[in-house]
């Protein structure tokens, strides 16, 4: 079957244009004569009260089914006909999701090894809400190790719970009031907007960062974004390293950030879930005996080829800072400092679905406790995780050929994009990096539409909120860390769709 007929859930939805910036166009409901019934007086029923049949929803549920949540509707067209190498070949390769697929065997190895999962009477019962002691305290040795903290963690720091976005609403929870607001630097990780809002209603407002430097945002932005919000700001919350950019922000930043939320009574929330996939960090601090930091780039026939040819340098490139955790700074209110890790990325766990929360102060520690049952992991999954972190040679090191894994498939990546004049913001973290396609000269929305026909997933500027204007639109996240095959066959349909669109537009 052709690619293009493949993908039947394209023509659906394909008639959706000009997504705006934080207000996306509504869903209608099918059901015109669907209606949310009232109570009245206390339940008491009188004459003219008739329940209606079917299904009755909040107003808070209306809202969400009315919501725009391009990440997902991404992945819902990739999951209706999901590439497979040898049963659907022709399907769409998902580079839109950030998984990291570079480590299965390793990863596999190890949590079915018997002495690592074997299920004991006692993970039958229920086990401590915020995970076992022996857990917490394992994350806390891990994150003291790797993040330098300037106050060393423990597990009264630490609650783990089924992943880092539950968790996000548990802050939402106990940090704001429904219809509160955060600032956020924009373009920013689009789970924010659903992780927050759907459950806490807990409403973004983006700033936009300076033009010479997407990860660089000024004081005076900050104030205009609190002067002119139109909701109560509570605080700021941040992803470093960056999502979607793949770069870390600079100790300077972090602490303009925390020092401007100080003056005006803010918290701040860190997101550092790809705090250990740092890659040009822990590679180049990781250098073997006689090796140089190029010896673990991409060495293959292509790159080889492709590797004199110079990159088209981004202007929003900015310059280039080494990971920072917000915990290793002198940090002016440590109180209202909080953080949020995960196993999902930097281990490889994504579907095993862990988070962590990270916080000094007692008093929004013992608020999170109240109500992280709602979070609980299973009992077999914190013993795994706890057999895991206690062997820390296995896990020191699983961490480092992670990095020089990622760092190899980033070189391979840039290397092809540069033989084919594609734009793209450096990186130097996590699973991705933010590529520019405005050389199409078509409507972002519909340029991802015919990327998606063309059997290739990667997520558009709009899912991250950004701006709607020409410079910040037709920028793409695309993610590597995926087999080199399979990132190959990705960039050949990518080339082609481009290709296929250029050769239209000089021949019409």
């Amino acid at each position: 079957m052709p690619i293009a007929t493949a993908l039947e859930p394209v023509s659906v939805i394909s008639d959706k244009r000009n997504l705006k910036y934080n207000n996306f166009e509504k869903i209608p409901y099918n059901n015109e004569n669907f209606k949310v019934t009232t109570i009245q007086n206390n339940n008491k029923k009188d004459k003219s009260f008739i329940p209606l049949n079917g299904p009755k929803l909040s107003k808070r549920a209306l809202e969400i089914q009315n919501e725009e949540f391009l990440l997902s509707k991404g992945i819902i067209i990739v999951r209706n006909n999901k590439y497979h190498p040898e049963s659907n070949p022709n399907g769409i390769i998902n580079l839109g999701t950030a998984e990291n697929k570079l480590n299965n065997v390793e990863m596999l190895s190890k949590i079915n090894d018997p002495k690592i999962s074997t299920v004991t009477a006692e993970q039958l019962l229920y086990g401590p809400n915020p995970g076992s002691d022996r857990l917490r305290e394992e994350i806390a040795k891990l994150l003291n190790r790797h993040f330098n903290p300037k106050v060393l963690l423990n597990k009264e720091n630490i609650c783990v719970g089924n992943g880092c976005g539950p968790l996000l609403n548990l802050y939402g929870e106990v940090l704001f009031d429904a219809g509160d607001a955060f600032l956020v630097p924009g373009p920013f990780y689009g789970g924010f907007e659903a992780d927050i809002k759907y459950g806490a209603r807990v409403y973004p407002i983006p700033i936009q960062h300076e033009e010479d430097d997407c990860l660089k945002v000024s004081e005076e932005s900050l104030e205009k974004a609190l002067r002119n919000a139109n909701r109560p700001v509570k605080g700021i919350i941040i992803a470093n390293p960056n999502n979607p950019f793949g770069r870390c922000y600079s100790a300077e930043q972090l602490l303009l950030f925390c020092n401007f939320a100080k003056s005006h009574g803010l918290f701040v929330i860190c997101d550092e879930i790809y705090g250990l996939s740092t890659w040009k960090d822990i590679v180049s601090e990781n250098i073997e005996e006689g090796k140089s930091i190029e010896d673990y780039e991409c060495h293959c026939s292509q790159c080889q080829g492709n590797k004199s040819i110079k990159r088209i340098e981004s202007n929003i490139d900015g310059e280039s800072h080494k990971f920072t955790s917000i915990f290793s700074l002198d940090l002016p209110d440590p109180e209202n400092t909080h953080g949020l890790w995960g196993f999902s990325k930097d281990f490889c766990l994504n579907g095993l679905r862990i988070g962590v929360t990270i916080s000094y102060s007692k008093t929004v520690m013992a608020a999170i406790q109240k109500i992280c049952f709602l979070t609980c992991i299973p009992t077999n999954i914190d013993n795994i995780l706890v057999n895991i972190l206690s062997d820390e040679e296995w896990t020191d090191n699983f961490i480092i050929n992670n990095n020089r894994k990622l760092y190899k498939s980033y070189s391979h990546l840039t290397n092809s994009l540069n033989a084919h004049g594609i734009p793209y913001v450096k990186g130097d973290s996590g699973f991705f990096i933010y590529i520019d396609l405005h050389q199409a000269r078509i409507d972002e929305y519909d340029l991802w539409m015919k990327l998606l026909e063309g059997g290739i997933y990667i997520s558009p500027s709009q899912a991250f909120f950004s701006k709607d204007s020409y410079s910040e639109r037709n920028w793409f996240r695309i993610c590597f860390a995926v087999e080199q095959k399979e990132l190959d066959l990705s960039l050949e349909r990518l080339y082609k769709v481009l290709e296929t669109i250029k050769y239209n537009q000089q021949n019409k």
